[in-house]
């Protein structure tokens, strides 16, 4: 009886992973991120370091008080519901990599 319940266990742990995608990994191509500057980001990683060389401008572009592109793509293509809450904070472009970073480092640790 008890293997019976690890194993029922294990399958619905398995259907929450299948739900989130992983941030380091780079999403398929129809969901990458074009960043105004022409830079294609496939993955949260890739914006964490893009972030150190993204010009202010466009930065503001992207996050602003009106929208913030980034965390509408962690929350609508890697379902990160927590880390988009978060990024939703700050139109602070450092912050907004220190956020990432936070929650990258909490994730796969």
């Amino acid at each position: 009886m008890k293997a019976k319940r690890k194993v029922a266990k294990k399958k619905g742990v398995k259907k929450k992973k299948t739900e989130k995608k992983n941030i380091l990994k780079d999403t398929k191509s129809n969901h990458y991120f074009f960043v105004k500057d022409g830079t294609i980001l496939k993955n949260v990683l890739d914006l964490s370091k893009h972030l150190d060389k993204m010009a202010d401008e466009v930065f503001k572009h992207h996050v602003n008080e009106i929208k913030n592109d980034f965390s509408n793509w962690i929350k609508d293509v890697f379902k990160e519901e927590k880390l988009a809450k978060e990024l939703l904070k700050t139109t602070d472009k450092d912050k907004t990599q220190i956020i990432i970073l936070k929650h990258v480092i909490k994730k796969f640790r």
